[in-house]
């Protein structure tokens, strides 16, 4: 069902590959202003979900997905064009891919979603925040990204915790 909150998310979705668009024209102004829309429908679609009663299956996978798409279409051009470290961006990448794998291995396994947790919605904060730094003080910026990989790392581990619970 297509809601408010389901079209915040699928907005944010949509955004996605003008990242790299701008970082390949190396329009910094255009990638800020994604990054801040991205981070307020990131920001908003939760909160109107939750006011409005508009949870859904649909939007609990339209957020992460929005998230995740966000955030590669982030890393992989900062990785290319304005040399954030390979490890950085590799691990995300690849953690990403594995927990989007193992999701969908559950969901058709068990026809349930696992929901978003703290550590996952902290991890996407903390790396909008670092990619916002990274691209006027890039040391600091790493070392805020760096904290929102391991959150996101512990993210993962508490996903497959539940999911292995629930076996």
């Amino acid at each position: 069902m297509m809601n408010t909150a389901n079209l915040l998310s699928l907005s944010r979705l949509l955004l996605a590959p003008l990242i790299p668009f701008y970082f390949a024209r190396k329009n910094l102004y255009g990638v800020l202003a994604v990054w801040f829309l991205a981070a307020l429908t990131d920001f908003l679609d939760g909160r109107v979900a939750r006011k409005l009663g508009e949870i859904s299956e649909l939007g609990k996978i339209l957020d992460p997905v929005a998230d995740k798409m966000t955030l590669v279409c982030s890393f992989i051009p900062l990785m290319i064009w304005y040399d954030l470290p390979l490890w950085l961006g590799l691990i995300y990448i690849t953690k990403e891919i594995f927990q989007l794998a193992g999701g969908l291995f559950f969901l058709k396994k068990k026809q349930k979603l696992i929901p978003s947790n703290y550590w996952g919605k902290a991890s996407t904060f903390i790396f909008f925040i670092g990619l916002f730094l990274y691209c006027f003080y890039p040391e600091i910026g790493v070392a805020v990204l760096s904290i929102g990989l391991i959150l996101s790392l512990i993210a993962l581990f508490t996903y497959s915790r539940n999911i292995l619970k629930k076996n």
